[in-house]
C-alpha cells in the first residue's frame, strides 16, 4: 500500500523539519513548501492525501492559499487542516470559514499529530456552530473584499508608476530627437531656430483655430521632429545654393517618409508620425510625398505645413539672401489658399499676421 502524501505549506524551516521527522516516523510521505504560490504550484504537482497549512505564512497568507486551493477543481477535495502557533478567539471558525478542515494549534505534539492526521484522512471534518458561520462567513467575505480591493490599489499605484516612468520615457526621446534636430540646424545658418518656430507658430495657430490641449501637445511634438528625416539626407543637398538636380530632388523628397520611419518604433507618437509623414502634401493633392488632398490630410498637419512654409518665406536661406515682407507673405498665403493650403487654416495665419501675432520677417 502506498504511503499517504501530506504536503505542508510551512514558512518555518524548524517546524518543517520537526513535521517531517513525525510523519516519517508513522510511514507518510512528506512533501514541503515556504510560502502559498510555491505550495499551489506544489499541490497541483504531487496532487497530495493531506495538506498542513500554515495560516501565518507571510504574502499570500493561508487563509488566502486554502480558498484558491479549494477553488481548483483537482484540488478542491483535498483535505486543508490548519496550523497556528497564534490562537485567539475566532481563529478556528476563521480557518474553517475559508476552507480548512481541520484545525491543528502549534506547538506539535509528536503522538497526537499522526493520529489526527490519519483521522482527516478518513473523513473527520471540523465545522463551524450553524450560528456562527453566517457572522463568520461576512467576516470573511469581507476579509476578502478589503484585500482585493488593497491589490487592485497597489496595481493602480504601480501602473501610475508605469505611466510615469513611460511619460519620462517619451520625454526622453523627444528631447533627443530634437536635440539631434537642433544640431543639424545649427550647422545651417539659415535653419537654425526653424523648427522651434515652425512649432511656435503651428501653437498659435492651433489655439487660434479652437484646438483642444491634447491636440496642441500633439502640435508641439510634431512641430519639433517634422523635419527628422533629415537626419538621414544629405547635407550638401540641403544647403546647395544652386537649384538641385533632378536625382538630388527626389532625394529631398523622401525626408518626409524617412522622418515617419525613423519615428515609427516610436508608438506613443501614433498620432505625430501621420503629421511628419504629409507636412509636404498640399491641399489641391499636389504635394509629396502621396499626393494627398483635402479631406485626406488632418487639420493639425495643414497647420504644420502652413507653419513650415510660413517660416520659409519669411528666413533667409541659402538660395535667397532676402526675406520676403509681410504683405507679400499675405498676398502668397491668401493665393495659395484652397491650392497649397487648407482654406479656414490660411485664414487663421492670415488674420495673426496682419495682428502682429506671428514673428515679423528681420
Amino acid at each position: 500500500m502506498c504511503p499517504k502524501k501530506i504536503l505542508c505549506i510551512e514558512d518555518n524551516p524548524s517546524s518543517r523539519l520537526l513535521i517531517r521527522k513525525i510523519l516519517e516516523r508513522n510511514h507518510f510521505e512528506f512533501h514541503e513548501a515556504d510560502n502559498g504560490i510555491s505550495g499551489i504550484k506544489k499541490a497541483r504537482e504531487i496532487r497530495p492525501d493531506l495538506i498542513l497549512m500554515d495560516i501565518n505564512i507571510p504574502g499570500m497568507d493561508g487563509y488566502e492559499t486554502t480558498t484558491r486551493i479549494k477553488g481548483i477543481p483537482d484540488l478542491k477535495n483535498i483535505p486543508i487542516v490548519a496550523l497556528t502557533g497564534q490562537s485567539g478567539q475566532g481563529d478556528r471558525e476563521r480557518t474553517l470559514i475559508a476552507g480548512c478542515d481541520g484545525y491543528l494549534t502549534k506547538p506539535i505534539i509528536a503522538r497526537d499529530l499522526p493520529r489526527k492526521i490519519q483521522g482527516y484522512l478518513t473523513g473527520n471534518r471540523e465545522r463551524v456552530a450553524g450560528v456562527e458561520e453566517g457572522n463568520y462567513l461576512r467576516e470573511y467575505s469581507q476579509r476578502l473584499v478589503n484585500k482585493l480591493e488593497g491589490k487592485i490599489f497597489e496595481l493602480a499605484e504601480k501602473n501610475l508608476q508605469l505611466q510615469e516612468y513611460g511619460q519620462k520615457m517619451e520625454r526622453v526621446y523627444i528631447g533627443v530627437m530634437s536635440s539631434l534636430m537642433n544640431a543639424l540646424e545649427q550647422k545651417d545658418p539659415y535653419t537654425a531656430g526653424h523648427s522651434t518656430r515652425v512649432t511656435r507658430l503651428a501653437l498659435t495657430m492651433g489655439r487660434r483655430m479652437g484646438l483642444s490641449s491634447e491636440e496642441l501637445n500633439t502640435l508641439t511634438r510634431a512641430g519639433e521632429l517634422h523635419d527628422v528625416g533629415k537626419l538621414i539626407i544629405d547635407l550638401s543637398s540641403i544647403n546647395k545654393t544652386a537649384r538641385l538636380s533632378a536625382e538630388e530632388w527626389i532625394r529631398m523628397k523622401e525626408h518626409p517618409t524617412i522622418g515617419a520611419r525613423i519615428l515609427m518604433p516610436l508608438t506613443f507618437l501614433h498620432q505625430e508620425i501621420p503629421i511628419v509623414a504629409q507636412h509636404h502634401e498640399r491641399w489641391d493633392g499636389r504635394g509629396y510625398p502621396n499626393g494627398l488632398a483635402g479631406d485626406d490630410l488632418n487639420l493639425m498637419t495643414c497647420i504644420i505645413t502652413a507653419a513650415d512654409s510660413y517660416d520659409a518665406m519669411t528666413s533667409a536661406r541659402c538660395y535667397r539672401k532676402s526675406v520676403t515682407p509681410p504683405e507679400k507673405v499675405i498676398e502668397e498665403i491668401d493665393r495659395c489658399r484652397g491650392a497649397q493650403f487648407h482654406p479656414e487654416v490660411a485664414e487663421a495665419l492670415i488674420t495673426l499676421i496682419e495682428g502682429k501675432e506671428v514673428p515679423l520677417p528681420l
